[in-house]
């Protein structure tokens, strides 16, 4: 049997919900920018290029109030890789996102390789999207150099 306060509670439980917090939509950017070397050869030590990321990163609060999704905060990572290499290299490398611990979270292998003339600079464009910030850290492990003629 509803009694007037009961009935009261179920009203303003129902206005609670109803009428809850709103959907909070956060864009943000986010750069990092990684130096590599030279693994062997006549590389070896030598500045050779600059990955450059860039991160388009939306997150959504509360996510109960934002009924067109997602479910999770997600950023869109575009790549764009610089000589910096007084010679024209080819270069083969694997981008990769950490998590604040350090470990590796997703990667992007060129396994196909980047041709590069002195001070050129190629955008990959997107490489990946990611629940796992850019600020968080990354790295570029450099797996083959050929030095062009």
């Amino acid at each position: 049997m509803w009694t007037r306060s009961s009935r009261a509670a179920a009203c303003s439980m129902v206005f609670l919900i109803a009428c809850g917090s709103d959907c909070v939509t956060s864009d943000q950017m986010l750069t990092a920018s990684v130096d590599a070397k030279g693994i062997a050869g006549p590389t070896l030590g030598l500045p050779v290029a600059r990955f450059d990321l860039k991160q388009h990163f939306v997150s959504h609060t509360p996510y109960s109030a934002c009924a067109q999704g997602p479910l999770e905060d997600v950023g869109s990572v575009e790549l764009t890789v610089t000589s910096t290499s007084a010679v024209p290299l080819t270069i083969f490398y694997d981008v990769q996102g950490l998590n604040p611990s350090g470990n590796p979270v997703w990667s992007y292998e060129d396994s196909l390789g980047v041709h590069l003339t002195p001070q050129q600079t190629v955008t990959k464009g997107q490489i990946v999207v990611t629940p796992q910030r850019l600020d968080a850290g990354t790295r570029v492990l450099l797996t083959r150099i050929l030095v062009d003629q």
